[in-house]
């Protein structure tokens, strides 16, 4: 029953979500994610090998989320300038709520548990493919002055997450929106062609 179990590993994922969101991944059992969705924990077996795949399947989940919305973001803007600076903000709003991403940040978390490396390192390419894809655009259509894309892309990726850990372990984000919108536009004039900052205001 191929659409049975896909409902059933489907319950799993999203139960398993609201455990570990709310009480992190040391924490919960699988025995309390087995009794919350009324199944045997054998069940649970029967779909993941071990709490570490378990959490992985919601951390993907997770940040396919993101991956979708960000997409979103790309495709609905045809200005090179705005998207990279809307991907931006995007970014960094929708990682404000992705709680179980947040965890893996933790350095003794990273350290003990290598199996989110895998899922982390496909959200770094994603990013990359993104912000190669717009700036090579923004190249293209003449509005950036770009000499090395994929030099760029690298220092834009330890740039932007490299934030991560201060914005959210650290509970800064909302003391810093603001600041974040002022430093988008501040990426984006770095990149483009000779224009003012306080023009890059009055555009953005």
């Amino acid at each position: 029953m191929p659409g049975n179990e896909s409902q059933v590993k489907e319950q799993i994922v999203t139960s398993a979500t609201n455990f570990f969101s709310k009480f992190g991944f040391r924490k919960t059992t699988m025995d309390e994610i087995a009794r919350h969705i009324h199944k045997a924990k054998g069940l649970l077996y029967y779909y993941f090998n071990s709490k570490e795949e378990l959490f992985n399947a919601v951390l993907e989940k997770e940040l396919d989320d993101v991956q979708a919305e960000l997409s979103k973001e790309i495709t609905g803007s045809h200005d090179s300038m705005n998207m990279l600076k809307r991907y931006i903000l995007k970014r960094f709003h929708l990682l404000k709520n992705a709680v179980n991403y947040q965890e893996t940040l933790m350095a003794d978390f990273f350290d003990k548990y290598h199996f989110v490396a895998v899922t982390r390192e496909r959200f770094s390419q994603f990013e990359r493919l993104q912000l190669a894809s717009m700036l090579t655009q923004g190249q293209d259509e003449g509005f950036f002055s770009i000499k090395n894309i994929p030099a760029t892309v690298d220092i834009l990726m330890m740039i932007i997450s490299g934030m991560d850990v201060h914005l959210y372990l650290q509970h800064k984000y909302d003391e810093y929106k603001k600041t974040l919108e002022e430093f988008s536009i501040l990426i984006v004039n770095s990149v483009r062609k000779s224009k003012t900052y306080s023009d890059e205001r009055k555009t953005c």
